[in-house]
């Protein structure tokens, strides 16, 4: 049998990323002249500083650092030496001399190693010259140490197996085929005439009034079979759909022509105002809006009045706004339901219209 590592793919990955860093040192020596005489090759060190996380130090060298030179051709000397153990530093290192006026300065390229740590400027300036300019102030000068530090890193990053593909939820399918084959069932409704079986703690967890039917205070005079006043078999059929997979196929995708899908809507928003069902209500809302026209938007207003749906009825007011839509609008069949059902609807509009 294969094992699992063997059957999944993996991969790794791995970046190469080169870095520039730079920093610089001030190195003041006071007392120039009281350093002379102490030799060739002995030098005077500069506190260690950290420079692309390396340490350094600066030497400086009164009498030259090789006791080769002859003493007329006497030279000032330095060295930067790494205090840190790398494989490999690789730069630049620029040495510039500070005055007033400008500087003398002096680039070297670095390419140290634990075998060679140190870069030297043998022959940085003449001390003739050094002690005629303007470096030299008070018996003191300063040099200044600026070095830039190129790295190379490279990450790799080692990934797992790509991930399990996962399934996706198919509860709601699972809760419709409970529901149409009846196992559990223990609740009965009857919709003039017809009979569903649903469960009650579906009902209960989706709709308050549910939840107050079956096993709240008046749980006890539930019997076999409740019975649904005012509303269509088909309705209820929908609804109950909607409880268990949480859609209504015929009302997201309608099948029918325009006048079945909206009065499916119509039927479905009071059925859902009833239950406390908020999420159909509001399906519901949106297939209505969607649905409107001057003809019908004097019913879907008033509709959306009677059931608190602040939204649907805020649409359709800026909706009838448009004169030509008010103008069709009082010409219809539902205008005239509106007028005697919702009066209050009217004095709203009018107050808008004066209002603008």
């Amino acid at each position: 049998m294969a094992k699992l590592s063997s059957v999944l793919d993996t991969e790794t990955t791995s970046t190469s990323i080169t870095e520039m860093c730079s920093g610089s040192h001030l190195f003041k020596v006071i007392g120039y002249s009281l350093n002379r005489g102490i030799g060739a090759g002995r030098c005077i060190t500069s506190d260690a500083f950290t420079v692309g996380g390396y340490d350094w130090t600066i030497g400086y060298y009164p009498d030259g650092r090789s006791i080769y030179i002859s003493p007329d051709d006497e030279y000032l000397s330095f060295e930067v030496s790494l205090g840190s153990k790398a494989p490999e530093v690789r730069g630049n290192i620029t040495l510039t001399m500070l005055s007033k006026t400008g500087g003398r300065r002096c680039t070297v390229a670095i390419n140290l190693n634990s075998t060679n740590n140190s870069v030297c400027v043998n022959k940085f300036i003449k001390r003739e010259q050094f002690e005629a300019s303007e470096y030299l102030k008070n018996d003191s000068f300063t040099i200044q140490c600026t070095i830039t530090v190129i790295s190379i890193n490279l990450k790799t990053t080692y990934c797992k197996p790509r991930p399990f593909a996962v399934q996706p939820s198919n509860l709601p399918q699972q809760l419709i085929c409970l529901l149409e084959q009846g196992h559990g069932k223990d609740v009965s409704f009857n919709v003039s005439g017809v009979t569903f079986d649903a469960h009650r703690c579906v009902l209960a967890a989706r709709s308050p009034v549910f939840m107050a039917q079956v096993f709240g205070p008046m749980k006890g005079k539930v019997d076999q079979s409740i019975e649904i006043k005012d509303m269509e078999p088909s309705i209820f059929k929908s609804m109950l759909h909607f409880i268990y997979s949480d859609s209504v196929p015929d009302l997201e995708e309608p099948r029918g022509d325009e006048d079945t899908s909206l009065a499916l809507a119509q039927h479905l928003l009071v059925a859902a105002d009833r239950y406390g069902l908020e999420r159909l209500k509001q399906l519901c809302e949106a297939k209505l809006y969607e649905f409107t026209d001057a003809n019908n938007v004097a019913t879907t207003l008033t509709l959306a009045v009677q059931h608190n749906c602040s939204d649907l009825t805020a649409a359709c007011v800026e909706f009838i706004k448009q004169p030509v839509v008010l103008a069709d609008m009082v010409q219809s069949e539902g205008f005239e339901h509106m007028i005697k059902t919702c009066p209050t609807i009217l004095e709203g509009l009018r107050k808008k219209k004066d209002g603008s």
